[in-house]
């Protein structure tokens, strides 16, 4: 009896137990979907269910699945996952548009909801299907790993530069407070010391000159550097500083004086290098939407031209490619210098005050430190001297492959500094034409997430210049020379468009789009239509000529006749010819997947064989080593074949896209060859626009030349064998044509 008691004991304990463990359960499931409900501002991403036919999604990637929701505004979420559609033709409706109708449009586009199309694509025309790559896609969430910002410093800063808008002129004061909580010493001094242009591109800097509390500074002065030490020890140092110094020295009338028909617009361009359209989305959200404003265009169909920043900011800056600009020269070869087409060159001969910035002293587009470069010219203001001598007296520090800090302070931060003074001066206090130039390398360069930890500094910087009357009075141009190069996002599956799609974003003020409707039409129509980088150099030309209301009216470019301003409507069936892009960098054409056969294979071999040739043409092989196929990863072929220069379905030429690994080095390429079906050769073989896919900088350090880098693997510092002398000593006219 006493244990039939027990029993049933325990089993009404255990009844109870379950109950209380059900009714709880229950309580925390409405509580949660109650707070998902609630929460309207949140990102919500496709649930996952997990399968055994489902690829295994990491708890890391869950993570980061979590964080983007938070950094992704839900409204950038939905811009971005809108579907393109086909283009409706242009007709006389689209012309005679009022530009409030525009505007209205524009907005009731921003704030729709996402509408369900039958294809995606960024272009879609007759001549150019661009596919539409996702910047949120589960890919590339899974390899997604932000970095926060790290500061240079915690110091407080003891000195502080203020410019005085009734005279005109800089002053430097002392924090006192911060001094003297930072040092130890009994005596401190602190100076100031200018930094001049010196000769063959080197910097100088003046003795010291020390003061007490506050210094006015002379107009004269570009830049400066400040320190304070121990009085009886000038190597202890307490802090050391460098400001820039942007002084105004033309006093011509205001343009705002001027009627809006002959108004000059000053001209700003912000570069971030290696900044796909896609990735700037993915890891600049808060930048991203601060650009989607009324005002601001995308140029979803902007296609990069050539491989690396030098090539593909050329045809923007100068209107050429590397082959067809100027040799390159030393600085003091004025006469060699002065062949530079410069576009900042015609806005000076326009009346504009030039800028140049960059945060590279001395291995920039414009900038270099040693030996042949493309130099700049004369322009008013330039960041260049002081910035070389920071990097050759002041502590650095390296992040993501280059000078993170300098001094106490991100080396990027002396760029905005300097533009943000260039802008304060010029646009805002004096209101005339200006046209500066100021590129990023330090953060996105080398790093395929590097720009996440930038975001909030961004956002900062171009708030201030909004508070400088930038968006009130100028056209401003936020843009990449292309996407990724190498790294992760490149084993993603739409890597193809990553490195070709770089970001561009045009800003016109609300004077400019209510003098010049149609242009501000053109913009807007030529968001989803092929373009550029040639357009976009002939679009800053066409900014000195607003009376070139067609395009017959602007000079076409001698170098692409056929590109256009994007302030003129672009053809909407308009193909990658026509934009001067090179096969290899079209993005228009769809390709099929090959299965990796014997004949795929040869071809790869083929383009290893005319990548060694270029190498032995140009001496290389005495530098670096020979390449062998490792492997092919991937082989694609165009859809459609091409006879006599048209695309038919069984022409003489296949073009194939091949993606292979080779040694030494398990070295990744990428190639587009057009191989002839009849002769059985290729139509053509370019080595120089072949894609080196990962990081070659260690191991080719042996040669300068941009283009032999991508292929030298050096030799090693032991003795040689039989084959790599061979290889080494081999001439030209021992290796058969």
């Amino acid at each position: 009896m006493p244990r039939r008691k027990t029993a049933i004991l325990i089993r009404k304990y255990l009844i109870i137990f379950f109950a209380i463990l059900l009714i709880f359960i229950w309580l925390n499931h409405d509580r949660a979907k109650a707070e998902t409900e609630k929460d309207d501002g949140m990102v919500h991403f496709p649930s996952v269910s997990i399968t055994p036919t489902t690829r295994r999604i990491s708890t890391g990637f869950l993570h980061r699945h979590e964080r983007l929701r938070k950094l992704v505004p839900k409204n950038l979420w939905n811009r971005t996952h809108r579907i393109f559609e086909r283009e409706t033709p242009t007709d006389s409706k689209e012309t005679t548009t009022n530009l409030e109708d525009f505007e209205f449009q524009r907005e009731n586009r921003e704030a729709s909801t996402p509408m369900v199309k039958a294809a995606r694509y960024f272009v879609n025309s007759k001549n150019c299907r661009m596919p539409y790559a996702d910047p949120f896609s589960r890919e590339a969430l899974e390899i997604y790993t932000p970095f926060k910002l790290k500061l240079c410093s915690n110091d407080s800063d003891i000195f502080v530069l203020n410019y005085n808008w009734n005279k005109k002129h800089y002053m430097l004061h002392l924090n006192e407070k911060a001094l003297y909580r930072l040092s130890s010493y009994s005596s401190v001094s602190c100076n100031f010391r200018q930094v001049i242009q010196g000769r063959n591109k080197s910097s100088e800097i003046n003795s010291r000159i020390y003061f007490n509390q506050s210094y006015k500074l002379p107009r004269d002065l570009s830049g400066i550097f400040v320190e304070c030490h121990d009085a009886k020890n000038s190597s202890r140092i307490v802090q050391q500083d460098a400001f820039p110094l942007v002084q105004t020295h033309n006093r011509t009338g205001s343009s705002s004086d001027k009627p809006p028909s002959r108004r000059q617009p000053s001209v700003i361009l912000l570069g971030l290098n290696s900044l796909s359209r896609m990735n700037f989305q993915r890891t600049m959200p808060k930048t991203a939407k601060f650009v989607s404003q009324l005002g601001w265009f995308e140029m979803e169909g902007y296609n990069k031209v050539a491989d690396n920043t030098v090539q593909n900011l050329l045809p923007v800056l100068m209107g050429c490619t590397a082959e067809q600009s100027p040799r390159r020269c030393k600085r003091d070869d004025k006469e060699c210098v002065a062949q530079f087409p410069w576009i900042w060159k015609d806005y000076k001969r326009a009346g504009y005050t030039t800028a140049l910035g960059e945060d590279l002293a001395s291995s920039g587009i414009v900038f270099t430190q040693d030996g042949l470069g493309y130099h700049p010219g004369e322009v008013d203001h330039s960041l260049h001297s002081l910035l070389l001598r920071m990097e050759q007296v002041m502590s650095i520090y390296v992040r993501f492959g280059y000078n993170y800090c300098i001094g106490r302070r991100l080396a990027v931060s002396y760029v905005y500094a300097f533009c943000e003074q260039f802008v304060s001066r010029y646009v805002e206090e004096l209101d005339q034409p200006a046209f500066g130039y100021f590129w990023s390398c330090t953060f996105t360069r080398d790093y395929n997430f590097g720009a996440a930890s930038l975001d909030d500094r961004y956002l900062g910087y171009l708030q201030q210049l909004e508070a400088h009357q930038l968006f009130d009075k100028a056209i401003v141009i936020l843009f990449s020379d292309h996407g990724a190069r190498f790294g992760e996002l490149l084993d993603l599956s739409d890597s193809f468009l990553e490195e070709r799609l770089p970001m561009l974003h045009i800003y016109l003020p609300p004077w400019f789009r209510t003098s010049y409707p149609k242009y501000v039409q053109a913009l807007y129509l030529n968001r989803n239509r092929l373009s550029s980088n040639f357009d976009l150099h002939n679009t800053l030309r066409h900014i000195l000529q607003l009376n070139a209301t067609t395009q017959a009216d602007l000079p076409p470019l001698a170098t692409c006749p056929s590109s256009q301003s994007l302030l003129h409507p672009l053809p909407r069936d308009r193909s990658c010819e026509d934009a001067c892009i090179g096969e290899h960098w079209c993005t228009c054409k769809e390709f099929i997947a090959q299965g990796l056969n014997t004949e795929m294979y040869l071809l790869a071999k083929r383009v290893i064989y005319h990548i060694n040739r270029w190498m032995l043409v140009h001496q290389f092989n005495t530098f670096c080593q020979r390449m062998r196929l490792l492997n092919l990863d991937s082989a694609e072929k165009k859809m459609l074949f091409e006879d006599n220069g048209k695309e038919t379905m069984h022409g003489g030429i296949a073009i194939y896209r091949l993606r292979f690994r080779t040694l030494p080095g398990s070295a990744k390429f990428q190639a587009t060859v057009r191989l002839n079906r009849d002769l059985k050769k290729f139509d053509n073989s370019y080595v120089p626009e072949i894609s080196r896919l990962n990081s070659y900088h260690n191991h080719s350090l042996c040669v300068d030349d941009v283009i032999a880098k991508k292929f030298c693997f050096c030799y090693p510092s032991t003795k040689l064998d039989t084959f790599m002398g061979a290889w080494k000593k081999l001439k030209l006219t021992t290796l058969p044509g």
